[in-house]
């Protein structure tokens, strides 16, 4: 995600926060899309004592990270450690650079000495994620009870992890483990990956840099690009959210006429875009009052999107400009009607964002 959009995004949604003119559940909605965007996305790893989560996650962010004091009640990596609600957290606090950790929290969840698995913290842990790396060899029936108090959504984002597939193949039983795991991950997360950090783990403490072949090997490449994949789809519609409720809510500010120029556009110039503008300015409403309904949303932009099209396929001016802003048009068209096929909440929001993007641009034309 474009750090520079999301800053863009930030400051707009502060900006209508700081005018005080929202209902206070829209004012709730809009510090909610704020802090989500800044806060970016919480990964936990969570699972029993000594299973490996901490050499996952070395191997994970390819680097060793350092280790805090015992029994600590969790290992934020990165970034901000204060919970949304205020409360200052038990943890210990490290910060990398990282790629992998663009606007990601990587938290590591640690069993204290007298218990394996910590209920009271997963159970935090598992509220506040929003991506969980459940660590086991055998999911056991007390982590099944613990994961059975995650959301249906936090499932559908979340992955079973088998650590120490080395040992378990040494054993002869990697087979057996991973048929049963799969059956459980097929039903209660989002994927499975079998891991052997062992020897990546053992290069990262001698200061050397783990290769691709060897993190391909150890099974934590294609985790990586799967979390990764999921971490860029949930910031892309937090993104895609935010900027639906300012299109939705955001003050619209009259746009003033540009002083005189020598080489200003003539009417009959400007006239195919006011006319445009005009047509989105009085469907915006349309917009505005559509349902939550994907369904909806995505007819309502469809709609404006067709005669916006029909109207520019009206004119009859012929410009290098204006044949570029036709042409702009006619390919977000076609996007709008793709996302139309897709029917999902995202491609809503994508839309959306689509309609307003075209809606800024003519402004911008007519002020010129």
């Amino acid at each position: 995600m474009d750090d520079a959009a999301c800053g863009q995004v930030v400051a707009r949604l502060d900006h209508i926060l700081s005018a005080e003119q929202l209902a206070p559940a829209l004012t709730h909605q809009a510090r909610a899309l704020r802090d989500r965007l800044r806060t970016g996305v919480r990964v936990v790893l969570v699972g029993p004592r000594g299973v490996g989560k901490s050499q996952l996650r070395d191997v994970l962010l390819g680097e060793e990270v350092p280790g805090g004091p015992p029994g600590i009640a969790a290992l934020s990596v990165g970034h901000d450690i204060t919970d949304p609600e205020g409360e200052e957290l038990d943890v210990h606090a490290v910060t990398l650079r990282n790629p992998f950790l663009d606007r990601t929290h990587v938290i590591d969840l640690a069993a204290s000495e007298e218990t394996g698995l910590p209920a009271e913290r997963i159970s935090w842990a598992l509220s506040r994620a929003d991506i969980a790396l459940w660590c086991t060899q055998c999911f056991s029936e007390e982590e099944a009870a613990l994961w059975a108090q995650a959301s249906d959504h936090l499932k559908d984002h979340s992955f079973l992890v088998l650590t120490k597939a080395d040992a378990l193949a040494g054993a002869g039983t990697l087979h057996a483990r991973v048929a049963a795991l799969q059956a459980v991950a097929a039903e209660e997360f989002h994927s499975f990956f079998p891991t052997s950090t062992f020897h990546a783990h053992k290069a990262l403490r001698a200061g050397q840099e783990v290769s691709e072949a060897q993190l391909a090997a150890s099974g934590v490449l294609a985790l990586r690009q799967s979390v990764s994949g999921l971490v860029a789809s949930g910031q892309r519609a937090d993104l895609d959210s935010a900027l639906l409720f300012l299109q939705r809510h955001e003050p619209r500010e009259p746009v003033l006429p540009a002083p005189a120029r020598g080489k200003s556009k003539t009417s009959a110039q400007v006239q195919p875009y006011e006319n445009a503008l005009n047509l989105l300015r009085s469907r915006t409403c349309d917009l505005a009052t559509a349902t939550a309904e994907a369904d909806t949303v995505l007819e309502t932009c469809g709609t404006l999107a067709e005669d916006l099209v029909e109207l520019a396929a009206e004119q009859t001016q012929s410009d290098a400009s204006f044949d570029a802003w036709r042409n702009d048009l006619y390919e977000a068209s076609d996007k709008v009607m793709l996302m139309g096929l897709e029917n999902d909440l995202r491609s809503a929001a994508d839309a959306a964002t689509v309609i307003l993007q075209l809606k800024r641009d003519l402004e911008a034309r007519v002020a010129l």
